[in-house]
């Protein structure tokens, strides 16, 4: 049985992973001197590709002010651009941002950009998209999604998705102000809590179908491979940690959710 180690030291600390930043369109930052403004800028300095998902180009420019928005240049902006306001993209385009428009409605913003970061990661040519240098990279990388709750539940669910199928990436984080999430395949993990970060509220949520043994340490409320998870019957939600590490065997995926400070 596979064996995996996780962490979210990432999100306070510098961090061998090799960051891709990828913001959907939420707001990034909530205001000075919050737990989410240093989260976000310390990932900013963190990561070694930053992109913006269509309008969440409007959502980076407008949260900062003027003398600032030099200093936090995407990489690339990519989507259908129909929410890329036409003054944000002047601005960036100014600035040597490439902005990469792509038609298909089969795929959402969301997975064009981790389409991007497929190609660059393998160090390939960009295929069909223009304009950006395919790069290779030392690592794969670890995408972080910045922004993946709050908002329409048909998107959130759309970004839980891309959480399930992407599994090319080293890591896939979902992070928002209030949460932190992933995915975690059958087998043994081993979790080691962030106290800077996290506030020790948890979750284990099936994905993609029932998972019919689960067993933990380190919880308030410890499963013991007895009990099935499943939508229609037990979720693992609103349970804590109280351990410094947290250990599960899991038969199918499940999600890992963890609450962040406010």
């Amino acid at each position: 049985m596979a064996t995996y180690h996780h962490s979210a030291s990432f999100l306070s600390a510098r961090t061998p992973l090799n960051i891709a930043l990828l913001m959907l369109n939420v707001d990034p930052r909530t205001g000075p001197n919050t737990h989410a403004h240093k989260r976000f800028e310390h990932l900013w300095r963190q990561a070694s590709r930053r992109l913006c998902a269509d309008g969440a180009a409007n959502r980076l420019h407008d949260s900062l002010e003027k003398q600032l928005r030099g200093e936090f240049l995407p990489d690339l902006i990519a989507g259908d651009l129909d929410s890329l306001r036409a003054d944000v993209a002047d601005f960036y385009k100014a600035n040597g941002v490439p902005i990469e428009g792509e038609v298909d409605q089969d795929t959402h913003d969301f997975e064009k950009c981790l389409r991007w970061l497929q190609r660059w990661q393998t160090g390939g040519p960009p295929g069909d998209a223009t304009g950006a240098s395919a790069t290779g990279a030392p690592l794969p990388f670890s995408v972080v999604a910045y922004g993946a709750f709050g908002g329409r539940l048909d998107q959130q669910m759309a970004n839980l998705n891309m959480a399930y199928t992407y599994d090319c990436f080293q890591d896939f984080f979902l992070i928002s102000d209030h949460s932190l999430a992933y995915v975690l395949r059958p087998g043994r993990h081993t979790i080691e809590r962030n106290m800077e970060v996290e506030d020790g509220t948890c979750g284990l949520i099936p994905i993609g179908g029932r998972c019919d043994h689960v067993r933990t340490t380190g919880l308030r409320w410890n499963l013991n491979g007895e009990r099935t998870l499943e939508f229609g019957g037990l979720l693992s939600s609103s349970n804590q940690i109280i351990d410094e590490q947290v250990t599960i065997e899991t038969s199918s995926p499940l999600l890992w959710t963890t609450g962040l400070l406010q």
